[in-house]
């Protein structure tokens, strides 16, 4: 029996789950930045992806062509061989759950913008409310007045739109 073998959770979310093949390094960095949501130092976010690409390239599952900025990294036969025989039950349940993940982070979105939302429409609400109190503030309100009317039609857009997708998203799930 073949022992398995262990790859770096970057490795695995830049070579496997997203196929990443011809790459340089800084490449690597973005995908991997922005995956990872997070607010990470790019030069050591770039140290990690290098140190795992190194590590790759000296077991000869990753190869080389060209020299310094422009060098490119590609998988070789003997690294996708290994991942060949990964059950499709697997596959497909890592599939999902990393949609699952995407979903929650446009929900997430759709939350703050609802939030935002809100906040603006009570902004308009209480220029309303003072512009009616006090009409000879009306010339120098109004601009302020329309902006935040603007800004309440665009976040009702994003809220709409994410709430379309999501929707869309959760009856393709129910449907499978």
């Amino acid at each position: 029996m073949k022992r398995s073998r262990r790859i770096s959770a970057v490795m695995h979310k830049l070579l496997i789950e997203n196929g990443l093949n011809g790459f340089t390094v800084l490449e690597a960095r973005d995908l991997w930045l922005s995956l990872n949501n997070m607010n990470t130092n790019s030069a050591e976010a770039r140290k990690k992806v290098y140190r795992s690409i190194l590590h790759f390239e000296k077991k000869c599952w990753l190869r080389t062509e060209g020299s310094g900025r422009a060098k490119r990294y590609f998988q070789t036969v003997q690294f996708k061989e290994l991942h060949k025989n990964v059950t499709t039950n697997n596959q497909v349940n890592t599939k999902s759950q990393a949609l699952v993940q995407d979903y929650s982070i446009l929900n997430n979105e759709r939350n703050e913008y609802k939030g935002e939302l809100e906040i603006v429409l009570g902004e308009v609400d209480e220029y309303q409310s003072v512009i009616s109190r006090f009409p000879e503030l009306e010339n120098k309100l109004a601009p302020l007045h329309q902006q935040a009317k603007e800004r309440a039609a665009l976040l009702l857009g994003k809220v709409n739109v994410l709430t379309k997708v999501l929707n869309t998203l959760y009856e393709g799930n129910e449907a499978c």
